[in-house]
């Protein structure tokens, strides 16, 4: 199987697997799983998730329609040689055949409903990991220090990150998992060794003094103002919490500070750099239009001229209105006569009895047989 990989001395060592190549090494593997008509009966973008690859629907109808043979085979193409690719298999039961198309009715994407061997792999143990961290959390025997920040909050975060970007449902529970146990350890520390007073005096005092740096020294607005003290109060809470905390709340505010300030400048060198000089612009069209006629008649025929008009017509003021007396039809109405005369039921009927004209005998037959004879 080729791959490329990349490496960095003393730095780091990336390795990719094309997903044709990858594809074609499984199918190598297994050569006998690698067409089955059956599973394969669609093809496109999303033909897994669509039809014949679902291990709980669609190998369960192959089993009961065509046999144990038919139905292992079809198990075997999909777990053996579909699993190990990139695209992967749709989660059994949730392809668009089962519980798919309702998740996608209600705005989940499809990409969510699909998982790979490796994919799989590293996410059952980033579970594990996330449930060991939840159980001792639940228990009281993590407590909150910089070592369970980063193994809770931090990890879960990068988790939630990297499911997102891969749509990945499997690492997105592993770092809920992760927060979860970070948010039980921390609410275990809170309310064990930290005291209220403390936690709650800790973030009203500094609310209090972000607010007056930023409106009395820093001449901010009072909504600007109150945001910022709202800012200083939490991190204050968080250091009295956990020095971790405290730090880790005050670079997250640093860093979106900075993100919002690199923002403004990016935004105004674009604007600098689409801005265009009135005066420049008009020096530029002088120049182009010297000694060229009809490019000066073309740009002054383009520009939009609007003239207003002095004597604009008025509507009058007064207007028609329609008489509201209606003619109404009157109550009283001709009625057609209902007294019918049917038709009598009784009718005159022919009469079946005929008379039958007697046959001619054999001597007239023959003398007309030869007079039609004569006359041919």
């Amino acid at each position: 199987m080729d791959a490329t990989v990349i490496t960095v001395p003393a730095q780091l060592v990336y390795m990719n697997i094309p997903a044709s190549e990858l594809r074609y090494f499984v199918d190598g593997l297994f050569p006998k799983f690698a067409k089955n008509t059956i599973a394969d009966a669609t093809t496109g973008y999303w033909h897994r998730y669509k039809h014949g690859h679902d291990l709980l629907i669609d190998v369960s109808q192959t089993f009961s329609s065509h046999g144990p043979i038919e139905g292992a085979k079809h198990f075997g193409h999909i777990l053996l040689t579909d699993f190990p690719t990139k695209a992967g298999i749709p989660i059994p039961g949730f392809s668009q055949s089962g519980l798919g198309s309702l998740l996608e009715q209600a705005g989940i994407h499809r990409g969510w409903m699909n998982m790979s061997l490796f994919d799989s792999g590293v996410s059952i143990l980033c579970i594990a990991e996330g449930a060991s961290d939840l159980s001792q959390a639940i228990t009281g025997t993590l407590h909150m220090s910089w070592g369970s920040f980063f193994d809770t909050f931090v990890e879960g975060g990068i988790e939630i990150g990297l499911s997102v970007t891969t749509q990945n449902p499997f690492l997105f529970i592993a770092g809920i998992e992760n927060v979860l146990a970070g948010i039980v350890a921390t609410w275990n520390k809170l309310t064990v060794y930290v005291n209220p007073l403390d936690f709650f005096g800790t973030a009203g005092t500094s609310a209090l003094i972000g607010f007056g740096l930023a409106y009395g020294l820093a001449d901010e607005s009072l909504s600007d103002a109150s945001i910022d003290g709202v800012r200083a109060g939490a991190v204050g809470a968080f250091f009295s919490l956990s020095p971790a905390f405290g730090y880790g709340a005050l670079a997250g505010i640093a860093a979106f500070q900075l993100g919002k300030s690199l923002a403004k400048i990016h935004n105004y060198s674009m604007r600098v750099l689409y801005d265009i000089d009135e005066h420049v612009y008009h020096q530029l069209l002088y120049e182009m239009c010297q000694g060229n006629i009809h490019l000066s008649e073309f740009l002054d025929r383009a520009v939009p001229r609007i003239t207003l008009v002095d004597n604009n017509l008025t509507f009058q003021t007064q207007s028609r209105v329609l008489d509201d007396k209606i003619e109404a039809f009157p109550e009283k109405t001709h009625t057609l006569n209902s007294n019918l005369t049917p038709l009598s039921e009784k009718y005159a009927q022919l009469i079946a009895s005929q008379r039958t004209l007697p046959e001619d005998s054999l001597i007239l037959s023959g003398w007309y047989q030869r007079m039609l004879d004569q006359n041919d």
